[in-house]
């Protein structure tokens, strides 16, 4: 039986976070998952359906806390973000508080594992169009960190999103790495970012951090977990 278990939120369209736990959620810690619906205007994702998103997040996630996790994640880079800049600490304090569970969400991990990683210069890189990217660079400089260039790959398609290779997305940071850069932020929950960040973070010799791959040591953490995961990158190294 597992020691821990937690519990993960994922947008209705997600195809790729589950499959990143399961690759790297260590094997005495249980995970369950329950969706939320991100809905769709003219067949796109929009700011007003991330907000949305945001704001049912809490009673959502109390469908997760009737079985006691050890925590809980609410797992979309943009929805954490999209309502204020600095609307995902707030949100945190705000599942913690009404659900009495320890709970985080991606630009709470992201900054989280950035910090950790004494990471900052950022070359930032968002699968999608230029706003989601700017809704997220705007959360990440509002807390400090120096983002020293976003490249927004222009999908404006989840699911298309997540058909990328992780060789591509590899691709796309190295493109973009000069200088100036000090660490790299792949992001996104439904892109196969993680697989492709430790062999990145080996060629670059800087810190690479992922959506999922931070979502998953935050959540951890939040449960209590310690421990180190080979080969899911210097985040996990202990």
């Amino acid at each position: 039986m597992s020691e821990l278990r937690i519990g993960m939120i994922v947008p209705s369209l997600n195809t790729i976070a589950e499959d990143d736990f399961r690759a790297f959620c260590p094997a005495d810690v249980a995970y369950h998952v329950h969706r939320i619906r991100l809905r769709k205007e003219n067949g796109r994702v929009t700011t007003e359906s991330l907000a949305r998103a945001y704001l049912e997040a809490t009673d959502e996630a109390s469908l997760l806390a009737d079985f006691s996790p050890d925590a809980i994640a609410f797992n979309c880079t943009g929805a954490s973000v999209a309502w204020d800049p600095l609307g995902d600490e707030a949100l945190a304090r705000r599942m913690t508080s009404q659900l009495g569970v320890p709970s985080t969400n991606t630009m709470v991990a992201i900054k989280q594992a950035l910090r950790v990683l004494r990471a900052d210069g950022l070359l930032h890189v968002c699968p999608f169009t230029g706003e989601s990217a700017r809704i997220e660079r705007d959360s990440l400089t509002a807390s400090g960190f120096s983002v020293r260039r976003t490249v927004s790959l222009g999908f404006d398609d989840a699911k298309k999103a997540a058909l990328l290779d992780p060789a591509r997305i590899a691709d796309a940071a190295r493109e973009h790495v000069d200088d100036s850069t000090g660490a790299v932020l792949l992001s996104c929950a439904n892109v196969r970012a993680f697989e492709a960040a430790p062999a990145l973070e080996r060629d670059l010799g800087r810190p690479v951090v992922t959506s999922n791959q931070a979502m998953l040591w935050s959540v951890l953490t939040a449960a209590g977990w310690t421990g180190t995961i080979p080969g899911a990158g210097r985040l996990f190294e202990g």
